[in-house]
């Protein structure tokens, strides 16, 4: 692995493997994620027939009337819940760029039962755990995605056990940060392009996430997810059917002081000449820690007496400044 493209990772051989497998696996995950903060994985223990399921519902709720879908908007237009439009986000703005609208839609959830606890009804914790708002016409939605949710909650406890080898720390040293997790999932659809955009306007313009990583379900179609590599090249994220793409966000950078890359990655246009059979979805699990989990630079990744490179953040508070920031038009405003 040279940094220069996304390697596959087979993750199946961590739980029960030998200490050499499990060692193998943890190295070629740090060293995807060192070189260009993303990998894909295989034998990830997510049913494929749940996988399908999910990317049907989304389908079809997408192709519901725009009257229908506006029933699921959320009020507040904050894009955590509820139903996002075309032209309803700019992930540009939280890198400062121009807030050209995403040439996309979205609809994202949160964790589907909040239990009856003090500690999800605080006030910073409103943001975290706000209440899903489901379709009204998609039959079956809400039960696929609730199996859907809780079997990435599944693969995400893998996953931060095998974080936690690779960066040389007790394999549960991550386990209790994310106990009361704030996870989102998002579906996107990457609708034909009927118009041309304007100069600089992508399906979804380059950022990098602000979560500590996130699992990426991808459908191909012209017009893909591309990822700068640390040579300054835009490389295609292409990933074989049934497989992840995992990629790093900014918590965990801060938390690894760096040594993991949070990295800038974009959805970009179809080529110009079709305007039919462009559409692609993306589905992706954004996970968000404890929304009191302290982000702050951990001892393996710095030389000892070598200064933090970021100062500690609380994860509530990082996570509400920046989704705040890419939120630009009402409903009714085109894109």
């Amino acid at each position: 692995m040279d940094g220069m493209s996304v390697p596959l990772v087979d993750i199946s051989g961590f739980d029960g493997g030998s200490p050499e497998k499990r060692r193998k696996i943890a190295d070629d995950v740090a060293h995807a994620l060192e070189s260009i903060g993303f990998l894909s994985i295989t034998g990830h223990g997510v049913p494929a027939e749940l996988m399908k399921s999910m990317r049907d519902q989304f389908w079809n709720f997408y192709d519901l009337p725009m009257e229908e879908k506006l029933k699921a908007i959320n009020p507040s237009m904050n894009l955590n819940r509820g139903y996002a439009p075309p032209g309803a986000q700019s992930i540009a703005s939280t890198d400062d760029g121009e807030p050209l609208p995403d040439l996309r839609e979205a609809y994202p959830f949160g964790r589907p039962h909040i239990p009856d606890d003090p500690y999800y009804a605080a006030p910073e914790a409103a943001y975290a755990y706000e209440p899903n708002i489901w379709p009204v016409s998609s039959p079956g939605f809400e039960e696929t995605t609730r199996a859907y949710y809780a079997a990435l909650e599944t693969l995400n406890l893998l996953m931060l056990r095998i974080f936690a080898t690779a960066l040389d720390l007790h394999e549960d040293f991550f386990l209790d940060k994310f106990d009361k997790h704030a996870s989102v999932l998002r579906g996107m659809n990457y609708f034909d392009q009927d118009e041309k955009p304007r100069p600089g306007q992508l399906r979804c313009a380059a950022h990098a996430d602000y979560g500590t990583h996130t699992f990426l379900q991808i459908d191909n179609a012209p017009g893909g997810l591309q990822v700068l590599n640390r040579a300054g090249n835009w490389v295609d994220v292409d990933p074989a059917p049934g497989t992840f793409v995992v990629n790093i966000g900014d918590l965990m950078m801060n938390w690894t002081n760096d040594r993991w890359l949070s990295n800038q990655h974009r959805v970009v246009n179809p080529p110009a000449d079709l305007n039919e059979g462009t559409r692609r979805q993306s589905i992706a699990f954004f996970v968000q820690p404890n929304y009191d989990a302290l982000i702050e630079c951990i001892e393996t990744c710095k030389e000892p007496g070598e200064p933090a490179k970021h100062k500690p953040v609380m994860a509530w508070e990082h996570r509400y400044a920046m989704l705040n920031d890419t939120v630009i038009n009402s409903p009714d405003t085109p894109a």
